[in-house]
């Protein structure tokens, strides 16, 4: 590698900086096609490795199903963080997702394989500037959870006796964060340059901001400072809770926060939980969060919950996140409002109307189908409505008829998404169109008042 002080040192020589430079500029590039041949590689092995797997299962139900989802984790493990988190995505819908697929999908949540506890000792005494035993009056070499870019550890402060957890970010994940930035937003340009109705939803765009978020992720700083303006957001609310960091103990690759007990989703049977009131408070948390805060948890899926009695909920791994602007608050809410109320030719204008780009041939007809779909959805119960599923046929319409709709509503619909899902699978009577409805109408309200202010 470069030293970069060798760099300053030649900095009054331009044609060695110059060559300096062009050695730094080869060498990325070298390591950027080693990276697109290791993924390339991973996806050519997931064929034989289907098989491998299939046969492995043979005889047991949904052999196939549990096949298919092996495969993805084993790709997404070998290929690391950025990968990881797609499938982590996908676990998130265990209720659309076949059960058995769903279930296995779930070891990409904090079922990582983990990196060597020698290295995890490393990290911690460099980070923290002192041995790991002056710190820890307990600490176990093996991590309680392994995820994408991070494992904790369980231990013991030696100063208060405290049961603390310690996250540790991997050795090797940002180069490796970094590198697959460069291959995945090169073949989102190729694909946007051959496949012209990928620019409608902006696939290089939102390529390149999904991989700074996993990115920002890593930089465990980050987390802490989300930590403290969710702690400050819902101060209010005993029901939402976040854990408490121990800050003389936290870095950029490190961070200390007391140990949280609580229950896992799947061990929630026989635990003293009022799952209405829980499911409520999950609501009222993803509601807030996109349409009076404007600062969203953007990694909610089951792992990085736990839940305490009786309805209590304390969210973790905090930092990936959105934000939104006024702006994006009032535009989501009032098209949200709009479809739940079944405003189709609403529904079409906002779209219209905000969208970074439009090319429409014939705004009659795409007003019309979308006011034939949202009729459609209004037909059903809203017991029967799921807001992931009807945006998901909305974004077709609009993939069609040449209208982009503005980057944050990727980011909300996976928010309702993951909200819906859980809800849906801890209380079924949930409808979260009738639940969300406040939230809506705040966010307009509220988004007004901000405007006339």
């Amino acid at each position: 590698m470069v030293d970069p002080a060798n760099v300053r040192q030649l900095s009054h020589r331009p044609a060695q900086v110059g060559a300096v430079n062009q050695r730094v500029s080869s060498l990325h590039a070298f390591l950027v096609l080693r990276r697109a041949a290791q993924i390339m590689l991973a996806v050519a092995g997931a064929s034989p490795r289907f098989l491998w797997e299939r046969w492995r299962l043979r005889g047991q139900p949904a052999a196939t199903q549990r096949a298919l989802a092996r495969t993805i984790v084993h790709v997404c493990t070998r290929l690391g963080a950025t990968f990881i988190k797609v499938g982590q995505i996908l676990s998130s819908r265990s209720d659309l997702l076949p059960q058995p697929f769903a279930r296995e999908l779930a070891a990409l949540q904090d079922r990582v394989p983990a990196f060597d506890g020698a290295m995890v000792r490393v990290i911690v005494e460099r980070e923290l500037g002192r041995p790991l035993d002056e710190l820890f009056a307990e600490f176990s070499p093996e991590p309680v959870a392994a995820a994408s870019v991070a494992q904790v550890h369980r231990a013991v402060w030696r100063k208060t006796g405290e049961v603390v957890a310690v996250k540790v970010r991997r050795p090797d994940v940002l180069e490796k964060i970094r590198l697959d930035r460069a291959v995945l937003l090169t073949i989102a340009r190729w694909l946007e340059r051959w496949v012209p109705s990928l620019r409608l939803v902006a696939l290089e765009q939102q390529m390149a901001q999904f991989c700074a978020a996993v990115e920002q992720q890593a930089h465990l700083r980050n987390e802490a400072a989300h930590n403290a303006r969710f702690t400050a957001n819902f101060a209010g609310d005993p029901d939402i809770a976040f854990p408490r960091l121990i800050p003389e103990a936290c870095t950029d690759a490190v961070l200390t926060m007391e140990f949280v007990d609580g229950a896992r989703e799947e061990e929630l049977d026989g635990f003293p939980i009022d799952r209405r009131a829980l499911v409520a408070a999950g609501v009222r948390c993803v509601g807030k969060m996109i349409f009076e805060h404007g600062f969203v948890h953007a990694d909610l899926h089951p792992g990085n919950l736990r839940f305490q009695a009786p309805s209590r909920i304390v969210l973790l791994d905090l930092g990936l996140v959105g934000e939104l602007t006024p702006a994006d608050r009032k535009i989501t809410a009032e098209t949200l409002l709009a479809l739940v109320r079944g405003e189709g030719k609403k529904v079409a204008r906002l779209f219209y109307e905000n969208a970074p780009f439009r090319a429409v041939a014939d705004y009659a007809a795409y007003e019309r189908e979308m006011e034939t779909l949202v009729a459609e959805l209004r037909q059903r119960s809203l017991a029967s409505t799921e807001f992931s599923r009807d945006i998901a046929k909305i974004f077709d319409v609009l993939r069609r008829h040449r209208v982009q709709a503005r980057g944050h509503m990727t980011m909300v619909n996976l928010a309702l998404m993951t909200a819906e899902g859980l809800g849906k699978r801890l209380d079924p009577s949930l409808v979260l169109a009738e639940a969300a409805l406040p939230y809506l109408l705040n966010g307009v309200e509220g988004a007004e008042s901000v405007r006339t202010a």
